[in-house]
């Protein structure tokens, strides 16, 4: 006899994931130009399922993401818009169903057991300290393949494998961190509506000009949010950089005063005369010349005396 939810936590998660995905569904369909709304509708993922996972896996299951199975193997909501005439698919929410919850193969991972086919190299340097590199992630499962615009992954760090968080791998091969839990990446996921790329949001790239665009359409308050916390990163990025031994500080270059001392030299300089060249024969000729009395002036002088 399997296991099943306690009824009223059940009820409860049924109730939250029907608010979440029936109330976006009416909020699209109020919304200009869009068309196509399509919830797919799946069935709950079998208890004995989940165990059959974890045991494959040899680790535990988050509760939250436990439960979503639960209640709905996976999601898939799409939805297109209207535009000069055609119609173009746009916004598209997934949650991989519980079948290709499959593991990203790491770096000497094929001996023990990982079934993804995707498989990674560690290529982030050894300064990236805010990103969990290769060799520090045990396991690491993919939720959505983001249209192959990069994975979102459940990833258990090493030595911490009670709390896996959400990380986005971009197609760079680096790391981005998205969420402490599912169901927080889950909200994420509904309040940037599925938009193209909207994982790039919370990455050192930004969204594409593209992607700006159908944001300030359909999301611009979220588009505002997700400036506002870029900027504050790569602000933060911009300061001092202190390096791991904390015996050199590489400050920020003041460009004003760069160029400042660069047009304070070009004044000093004092500009090169350039040298006369030498008078030609013919001018000299036609100067000596001119010195000499004309002849009428010296017939006129013979007639005065």
């Amino acid at each position: 006899m399997t296991t099943t939810l306690p009824d009223e936590k059940a009820a409860r998660t049924r109730e939250l994931y029907d608010r979440i995905s029936l109330g976006i569904v009416r909020s699209l369909e109020k919304r200009t130009g869009v068309t196509d709304v399509k919830l797919l509708d799946r069935k709950p993922a079998d208890p004995g399922r989940i165990c059959d996972w974890e045991q494959e896996h040899c680790t535990h299951m988050p509760e939250d993401l436990k439960n979503f199975y639960i209640t709905t193997d996976g999601l898939l909501l799409c939805w297109s818009v209207k535009f000069n005439g055609s119609v173009i698919p746009l916004g598209r929410m997934e949650v991989n169903p519980l079948g290709n919850l499959k593991r990203i193969a790491m770096p000497g991972s094929e001996k023990q057991g990982a079934t993804q086919s995707v498989t990674v190299t560690d290529t982030e340097s050894d300064d990236e300290t805010d990103r969990p590199r290769f060799s520090q992630i045990e396991k690491a499962f993919e939720i959505d393949a983001c249209c192959s615009q990069g994975k979102v992954c459940l990833v258990y760090e090493e030595g911490v494998v009670a709390n896996p968080k959400i990380w986005f791998l971009d197609r760079a091969v680096r790391w981005h961190f998205l969420a402490s839990s599912f169901m927080e990446y889950f909200r994420l996921m509904v309040m940037h509506l599925g938009l193209p790329q909207w994982q790039y949001a919370f990455t050192d790239i930004g969204l594409s000009p593209m992607s700006k665009q159908w944001f300030n359409l359909y999301a611009p308050v979220r588009l505002a949010i997700d400036d506002e916390q870029l900027g504050r990163k790569l602000r933060d990025t911009d300061a001092d950089i202190v390096v791991a031994d904390k015996s050199v500080v590489v400050g920020k270059i003041d460009i004003d005063r760069l160029f400042k001392m660069t047009n304070d030299k070009n004044r000093d300089k004092q500009p090169k005369k350039k040298p006369q060249p030498p008078p030609s024969p013919q001018n000299t000729t036609q100067k000596v010349n001119s010195n000499r009395p004309s002849l009428a002036h010296l017939a006129s002088k013979r007639n005065n005396r």
